[in-house]
């Protein structure tokens, strides 16, 4: 089965007051009817405020250690489960080393 993708083009621009004023437009799809956002989007953003453009991420250096350490969950992994499975891989690369170098060479 080959299905094909459905690439929806985002309008670049909006024109807004009567014509007078042209910005970008919010980027932001919807989930639910896969329609763009229709807001303009902020200065230097590719979304508007309530999609995200406010946001300026941690600031503080302080900040930014308490985000990279906070306990973060992608589908079923977490930080430790990741260090546990490279843990896991390193020691089978170094059984595998040996086995290849244990085997005997017609």
């Amino acid at each position: 089965m080959n299905q094909e993708k459905n690439i929806v083009e985002l309008e670049q621009m909006i024109t807004l007051a009567g014509g007078r004023i042209t910005c970008a437009r919010c980027q932001a799809m919807s989930k639910r009817t896969k329609n763009q956002c229709r807001s303009p989007a902020m200065r230097g953003k590719r979304v508007c405020g309530i999609h995200g453009g406010k946001s300026t991420g941690p600031v503080t250096e302080a900040g930014r250690k308490r985000c990279g350490s906070a306990k973060t969950l992608h589908g079923r992994e977490t930080r430790a489960i990741r260090a546990k499975r490279s843990e896991i891989m390193a020691e089978l690369k170094v059984l595998g080393q040996q086995i290849r170098r244990w085997q005997v060479k017609p």
